[in-house]
């Protein structure tokens, strides 16, 4: 039961945070923020940021899914992990997703290459964090694969999806100072 509620607080903890970061990197730096986008095609824009909302709402889904539809004492993960994996991969997507706003601001002003290689690092590791959440969640495979599980798989694949190519491949390959 602890570690449901430790899932909980991480949620309820790093979730406004990460909220915050962007907010305050966003309102602090007003004169940056479009540069934030580095070289991204000018049409890909709104689609990323759909992207981004899609990817946020799927969050929930599969969020809700671990906390309230699975048995956290008796899970096992490829025969292998118990629920503590879901934390340490929410850890590996939350913490470094709250960095990487403020990261940015200050590689676009200092132009940095220690903070370009942090900023690399937070990304691909929230994405190959989010893509083995992905294949952790695959893997419950209930008896009764009912609505909510496969909506779940569906959000974790576009959030999987969303931080490792949109977030990942596309920023770090068209970004620039």
């Amino acid at each position: 039961m602890f570690q449901k509620y430790f899932f909980i607080i991480i949620n309820i903890v790093l979730g406004p945070i990460l909220l915050y970061t962007y907010y305050r990197g966003v309102s602090q730096n007003s004169e940056i923020v479009a540069k934030l986008w580095g070289g991204v095609p000018q049409v890909l824009i709104p689609y990323i940021v759909a992207s981004m909302f899609i990817a946020a709402f799927g969050y929930f889904f599969f969020t809700y899914y671990l906390i309230f539809e699975i048995n956290q004492q008796t899970l096992l993960i490829f025969n292998k992990f118990n629920f503590s994996i879901f934390i340490i991969l929410y850890l590996l997507i939350l913490i470094p997703s709250c960095l990487w706003i403020d990261l940015s601001i200050n590689y676009l002003i200092s132009g940095n290459p220690v903070i370009w290689k942090w900023i690399v690092s937070i990304l691909y590791t929230v994405g190959i964090a989010s893509i083995i959440l992905l294949l952790c969640l695959i893997n419950i495979n209930p008896s009764n694969e009912s609505l909510l599980y496969k909506i779940s798989i569906l959000g974790c694949s576009f959030f999987a999806f969303h931080t490792m190519f949109l977030d990942g491949f596309l920023w770090t390959m068209f970004f620039h100072k």
